[in-house]
């Protein structure tokens, strides 16, 4: 199900600012030219082509994008010093990076604005929902998202600038680390563990804060971990059923996730690459399953009473729920993982840990604002 919006003032300016004198025809006759292209273009990622194979007619994909649900939207891409404006389509638009893989940089994707109505949570009847995935309406600004969690290569660079501490099984005199220490929770991952593109696991809370801190100063754009709704909504892609394709969990026959029982070679062994399977409609890998991944807020089991701007809930002050006393000092993770069941993957699946938490599934994604 697709969320269709109304042409919004700031897409209508754009249109403005980008309107051009179309030419009558975009290819010679019998050959199927960019307006072909632009009328059959059903997605972001059509859209985008479009765009690339005529620039000419940006003021018809900014329209035909907004009709999507997506929008066309103008960012700065590069380190803050020497950015260039580039023009990506929110929603299924190219991944672009601020700095190179070896420096530390993701590939990012942005995401549109959420259309009025965009709800959080889950629906009452959905197979596997808590009691903590109360749906509520929230609204959430035009973002940038990782494609996928950061790598292990990533999040290596940042170690060797000094802005991250070691991930648990690199720990020095460490119990689990790989090489020196007497566990072998981590060493018998092997290479799905150490692999450049595998997602770093192993790090806690604060250390997912420390990454991002450093890609923002190195950057000089402004990266940080990703709201709980932000996360969900970029999940969703879209969409309201449990998992971005649908409803029905992953099985053998039809491989689109890892978890404890997808029927996949990773299930209750190991991770998979960071960038394994197909990507949801907005280009974001590994949603669901694989690792869980650290979002910024503060849990409180009572999701509908967090912040409704679409920012992350950062007051450790929850209200007791029932008989259960309040909760205090843990923070949320998304997505679930290798080692979970596959209706702990769901779109609105929520779960709480204590910030030093690190585990062989746990990892992280950034978020960045589009605006310096």
């Amino acid at each position: 199900m697709k969320f269709v919006r109304d042409l919004s003032p700031p897409v209508r300016v754009l249109m403005a600012l980008l309107a051009v004198t179309i030419p009558a025809a975009h290819a010679d006759a019998g050959t199927a030219g960019p307006a072909v292209a632009l009328a059959g273009a059903t997605d972001g990622s059509a859209l985008e082509k479009a765009l690339e194979a005529d620039p000419g007619t940006r003021t018809e994909i900014a329209a035909r994008a907004e009709a999507l649900g997506l929008a066309l939207i103008e960012i700065a891409v590069g380190k803050a010093a020497e950015s260039q404006k580039a023009l990506r389509i929110a929603g299924g638009g190219k991944p672009f990076r601020d700095c190179q893989e070896a420096e530390g940089c993701p590939p990012m994707v942005v995401v549109p604005a959420s259309p009025p109505g965009f709800k959080i949570g889950s629906p009452e009847g959905e197979e596997g929902r808590l009691a903590s995935e109360k749906q509520t309406e929230v609204s959430v600004e035009a973002f940038a998202i990782s494609t996928r969690p950061v790598t292990v290569a990533e999040y290596k660079a940042c170690v060797a600038a000094g802005g991250c501490d070691q991930p648990e099984w690199l720990e020095r005199g460490g119990q689990h680390n790989i090489e020196t220490g007497t566990s072998r929770y981590y060493a018998v991952l092997g290479e799905h563990l150490t692999n450049p593109g595998q997602p770093v696991v192993g790090v806690s809370h604060e250390n997912a804060q420390q990454f991002a801190r450093w890609l923002a100063e190195n950057t000089g754009q402004r990266y940080r971990l990703p709201s709980e709704a932000e996360w969900e909504f970029a999940a969703r892609a879209g969409t309201t059923t449990a998992y971005w394709w649908g409803d029905a969990p992953p099985s053998a026959g039809r491989p689109q996730a890892v978890c404890e029982d997808c029927g996949t070679e990773w299930d209750m062994k190991a991770v998979a690459p960071a960038q394994s399977f197909d990507p949801n409609p907005w280009g974001l890998y590994n949603v669901h399953g694989n690792v869980w991944e650290w979002v910024a807020d503060i849990f409180c089991d009572d999701y509908a009473s967090g912040p409704r701007d679409g920012t992350a809930r950062i007051a450790d002050d929850c209200a007791a729920v029932g008989n259960r006393p309040p909760m205090r000092g843990l923070y949320t993770m998304r997505g679930g993982s290798a080692f979970f069941p596959a209706k702990s993957m769901r779109s609105a699946m929520r779960l709480r840990q204590k910030p030093d938490f690190r585990n062989i599934s746990v990892g992280f994604r950034v978020a960045r604002d589009l605006a310096p």
